[in-house]
């Protein structure tokens, strides 16, 4: 995307200087999703948990806001369910304007790859280092996650180092990225919508039979497994990429927002974790995911045009700077988190100091990745130009 002005109420995302518009909202709700996972993840990285029991959390010594931690993964359904959104956009726009997939496919490879390299070189070193910190132990998996399959691994063999487990979840958005676009390219928008719907469906059956035969992880890893968030996603782009049905499903969304968000804030009093077996209903194994998926698409599809203290709070400065950097923000969390430990440990500090340390240093490396690195090669994208750009036409800043 570009750094443009935000789109008007009730006006889809366009192409302008032949990227898609900016949308604040989006990004706010991305900084929301960081700050979520970023929860979800403190207390593996900065506690020496006891072994679980039903008559003792160990999330317990953290007080309230710790055991609410534990539903902080939902972060990873919302950054699905704004993919699913902003790729079905992107490909819609395509599709109207009769442009090619291939910049779609370079954009998107300029956008994730580079970084993602970048990350697993660092880890491979470490590994190659004798991993003082013990980031990687036992670990040899290098090649499925170089193409991006991590996930896949992970269903096969298991929970993995957290360092190199983080990549699962963008394993199955670089497959979503690699096989929609061709599906998008051949639907009509109201073709897309039976697709979308049946992909909703079809992921609590395929949950449902994933939880008899291999139970977890592979039930919360597996491509097809997820795909409700990210078809979620996708029915919000096909309804209001209709200019005939925007002012209708906006109104709506708005009215739903609260129940939506009611349902969101339930799935925390729920202890339950995706990594910790005794903390699984299974109800929530085979539905969760979806109610999760039907409530973040409800309430994206009402911040379009959100107004008051809610426009205000999702466009302010700080969550659109962490949904800019959310890329960096979660790659660097995990090597960011053990550099902390290390160099929190001679003062044997607590949980809180390790957390204050953590945060800052990762607020500045994301910060430093995205000035020095991201950023540049996303100027690139210029000349991968989703439309034909008129000549002497300005470029403008692009942001993700």
């Amino acid at each position: 995307m570009q750094d443009s002005q935000p789109c008007s109420p009730y006006s889809p995302p366009s192409f302008e200087h032949g990227s898609l518009a900016y949308l604040p909202a989006v990004d706010g709700l991305r900084g929301i999703a960081i700050l979520l996972v970023l929860w979800y993840h403190a207390p593996f990285l900065f506690r020496d948990l006891p072994a679980f029991s039903a008559h003792h959390s160990p999330w317990e010594d953290l007080g309230f806001a710790g055991i609410m931690s534990l539903g902080g993964w939902i972060g990873v359904d919302l950054f699905f369910v704004v993919s699913g959104f902003l790729i079905t956009t992107i490909l819609l726009r395509l599709q109207a304007g009769g442009g090619s997939l291939w910049p779609f496919w370079g954009r998107r490879a300029l956008r994730i790859l580079p970084l993602a390299m970048v990350y697993l070189l660092t880890l491979f070193v470490i590994k190659s280092l004798g991993d003082p910190q013990k980031l990687l132990p036992g670990f040899e998996g290098w090649a499925w996650y170089v193409f991006y399959l991590g996930n896949i691994h992970v269903a096969l063999n298991g929970w993995q180092p957290l360092a190199v487990m983080i990549l699962w979840s963008l394993a199955i958005e670089e497959q979503f990225y690699l096989v929609w676009p061709v599906l998008v390219r051949t639907c009509t928008t109201r073709r897309m919508l039976w697709w979308s719907g049946g992909l909703m469906v079809l992921a609590p059956l395929v949950r449902t039979f994933m939880l008899q035969a291999a139970d977890y992880p592979a039930t919360y890893v597996f491509t097809l497994c997820r795909l409700d968030a990210l078809a979620a996603g996708a029915i919000v782009a096909v309804i209001f990429s209709k200019p005939e049905w925007q002012a209708d499903a906006s109104k709506l969304c708005r009215r739903l927002a609260p129940l939506a968000v009611v349902i969101l804030f339930m799935t925390f009093l729920i202890p339950f974790s995706p990594s910790i077996a005794e903390t699984r209903p299974w109800f929530f194994s085979v539905f969760g995911y979806s109610w999760l998926a039907v409530s973040f698409a409800i309430v994206l599809g009402a911040v379009f045009d959100a107004q008051g203290m809610v426009g205000a709070f999702l466009t302010s400065p700080f969550l659109t700077f962490l949904g800019k950097r959310c890329y960096g923000l979660y790659l660097w969390h995990v090597l960011v988190a053990a550099f902390a430990t290390a160099v929190a440990q001679p003062w044997q500090v607590g949980f809180h100091a390790h957390l204050f340390l953590w945060l800052v240093s990762l607020l500045i490396v994301a910060s430093g990745s995205w000035l020095w690195f991201e950023e540049p090669i996303l100027r690139l994208k210029r000349f991968l130009p989703y439309v034909k750009r008129q000549p002497m036409q300005a470029e403008s800043r692009l942001v993700a």
